[in-house]
C-alpha cells in the first residue's frame, strides 16, 4: 500500500509541474520589457552574436560591459546559440527594437527555470519529509503556491528573480545532502551552486563571508574537518566567481561582480537621512496596498493621495513630476524623493562617478551607525513583503511564510535538525545584507519567497507532530520531519 501511494503521489507531482508549465506558457506574452530586463537581454544576447558581454545596445562594435550580473544572461546566451543552430540566420535578424516575436520566444526560456524551481521544491521535500509519499503530496501543494503566488507574476519578466529563487532552492537541495553526508565533494557543489548565485544577485559574494565558514562549521562542528571542508567549500565558490572577477579587473579595473553598487549605497545613506515622522510614515509607505487601504491607512490617517509632490508621503514615491521637473531643471536641492535624490540629486550635485559614490556612501555610513540601523527597521519591514500580492490570500500567505522563515535557526537549535538552517541560512543572511546596506526594493526579497513557503511546511508539519505525540504517545505521526 505504501509504495503504491509513492509512486502515485511521484506521478501526481510530476502531472501537477507539467500541467503548471503548459498553464505559464500561455501565459507567456509579446509586451516590452523594462530598463533593468533590457540591459539582461543585451548582455545575453551580445555574447551569442557577438561574444562580447555588454549590456550596451546590440551592434558589431559592441564593447565590453559589466552592468548586469552573468549567470542568467549567459545562460540566455547559451539558449540563443541553441535556437541558432536550429535555425541558421535566426540572431541575425534580431536587432533594437526587439520585435514581438523576438520577445515572445525570449521569455520562453523562463518555463525552463519554473521547472527547475518546481523541481528544486520537490526534491527539498523529499530530503526534509517522511514518508516519501506525504513528501510528494506536500512538494505538490508548496508547488502550487509558489506558481500561483509568485512564478506567475515572473514568467513574463526577463529579471532575474525567478532564477535567483531557482538557484536559492538548488542551494538549500545541495547542502542538505552535504550535511548528511559530510561529504567534501557535495560542499564543492554547494560552493559551485553559492558562486552561481552570487553571478546572478553580486550581494551574495557579500553574504558569501559569512556564509561559507559558518556552513562548513554547522556541518564539521569542532572537529580537525572544518579547515577542509571550508577550503572545498570556498574552493567551489571561487572557481566560479574568481574568473568573472578577474576579467573585470582587467578590462575595467574593478575586481567586482558587476557595476552599480555605489548607487545602492547612496540611495540608502540618503534613506537614512529620515526623520522621526517620515520614520513613522515608512510603515505606512512600505506595505502592501490592502494593507495600507484596509488596515495602517484608518489607523494612521493616510491615504495613497499624500504620495503626490505635495502630500506627506512625497519622499517615498519614486516617480514624482515635480521631481522629474526640478532634475531637468538643475534644481537638485527641490528633490523630494529620497530615491531620487540618491539616485540621481546628489551625485549630479557634486559630480560623482560610481567608485565616489561608494566612498561618499560609506562615509555617511560611518558618520551615523545608528541612523543605519534604525533605518533597517521600517526597510525590514518593506522587504518582508516578499510575495507582492494585491490581494489578502497572498498577503496572508506572506504573514505566515516569511515568519517561519526567519524561525527556523531557533528550531534548528531546538529540535537538534541542521536542515533548518541549511534551508535558511543563504536567504536569511540575504536579507539580512539588503536591510543594512540597501534602501530594500520588495523585489530584493521576492527570490526568497519560494523557500520561505517550504520552510512554512515544515513548521505546520513540526506543530503538527507535536500535536500528534501529546495526544498518542509512542505513535509516529503520519507525516515528520526527517
Amino acid at each position: 500500500m505504501t509504495r503504491h501511494l509513492f509512486r502515485l503521489s511521484a506521478v501526481a507531482v510530476v502531472l501537477l509541474i507539467l500541467f503548471l508549465l503548459i498553464q505559464d506558457f500561455y501565459l507567456l506574452d509579446a509586451e516590452p520589457i523594462g530598463g533593468d530586463a533590457v540591459q539582461n537581454v543585451r548582455s545575453g544576447l551580445n555574447l551569442a552574436k557577438y561574444g562580447v558581454y555588454s549590456e550596451s545596445r546590440i551592434s558589431e562594435l559592441v564593447v565590453p560591459g559589466y552592468r548586469r550580473e552573468p549567470f542568467p544572461n549567459v545562460v540566455l546566451a547559451v539558449y540563443l546559440r541553441v535556437a541558432e543552430a536550429v535555425q541558421p540566420g535566426f540572431l541575425d535578424q534580431v536587432g533594437e527594437p526587439f520585435s514581438q516575436s523576438f520577445l515572445l520566444f525570449l521569455k520562453t526560456i523562463n518555463l525552463f527555470w519554473a521547472g527547475s524551481l518546481f523541481l528544486a521544491l520537490w526534491l527539498s521535500s523529499r530530503l526534509v519529509f517522511t514518508p516519501m509519499y506525504a513528501a510528494n503530496f506536500l512538494a505538490a501543494a508548496q508547488i502550487a503556491l509558489v506558481n500561483h503566488f509568485f512564478v506567475i507574476g515572473q514568467i513574463r519578466r526577463m529579471n532575474t528573480e525567478l532564477i535567483a529563487a531557482a538557484i536559492l532552492v538548488w542551494l538549500g537541495v545541495v547542502l542538505l545532502v552535504a550535511s548528511r553526508q559530510k561529504s567534501r565533494r557535495w560542499l564543492l557543489a554547494a560552493g559551485l551552486v553559492l558562486g552561481s548565485m552570487a553571478l546572478t544577485k553580486s550581494s551574495v559574494a557579500y553574504v558569501a563571508i559569512l556564509v561559507l565558514p559558518l556552513i562548513a562549521f554547522l556541518i564539521s562542528g569542532l572537529s580537525q574537518r572544518f579547515w577542509s571542508l571550508l577550503i572545498t567549500f570556498s574552493l567551489g565558490f571561487l572557481l566560479i566567481v574568481g574568473p568573472w572577477a578577474v576579467r573585470n579587473q582587467i578590462y575595467f579595473s574593478k575586481f567586482a561582480i558587476a557595476k552599480g553598487g555605489g548607487d545602492v549605497l547612496l540611495i540608502r545613506s540618503v534613506f537614512n537621512q529620515m526623520n522621526l515622522q517620515e520614520f513613522r510614515d515608512s510603515f505606512y509607505a512600505f506595505s502592501p496596498n490592502v494593507v495600507r487601504r484596509d488596515l495602517l491607512g484608518p489607523l494612521m490617517g493616510l491615504s495613497d493621495e499624500e504620495l503626490s509632490c505635495d502630500g506627506r508621503l512625497a519622499v517615498f514615491e519614486r516617480y514624482l513630476e515635480c521631481d522629474r521637473v526640478a532634475l531637468k531643471q538643475e534644481r537638485y536641492g527641490d528633490v523630494r524623493s529620497l530615491y531620487q535624490r540618491g539616485k540621481r540629486a546628489l551625485p549630479y550635485e557634486l559630480s560623482l562617478n560610481d567608485s565616489e559614490r561608494k566612498a561618499y556612501a560609506l562615509r555617511e555610513f560611518s558618520r551615523n551607525p545608528l541612523n543605519v540601523l534604525t533605518t533597517s527597521i521600517p526597510l525590514s519591514w518593506r522587504g518582508f513583503w516578499g510575495f507582492r500580492s494585491r490581494y489578502w490570500n497572498g498577503v496572508l500567505l506572506n504573514a505566515f511564510a516569511f515568519p517561519a522563515l526567519f524561525l527556523s535557526p531557533i528550531l534548528s537549535i531546538v529540535q537538534r535538525r541542521l536542515s533548518w538552517l541549511m534551508v535558511s541560512v543563504v536567504p536569511i543572511s540575504l536579507f539580512g545584507f539588503y536591510a543594512l546596506v540597501s534602501h530594500f526594493l520588495p523585489r530584493y526579497s521576492l527570490p526568497i519567497a519560494p523557500i520561505s513557503v517550504l520552510c512554512l511546511t515544515m513548521l505546520m508539519v513540526s506543530i503538527f507532530g507535536c500535536i500528534f505525540t501529546r495526544f498518542r504517545p509512542g505513535e509516529a505521526p503520519p507525516v515528520r520531519l526527517i
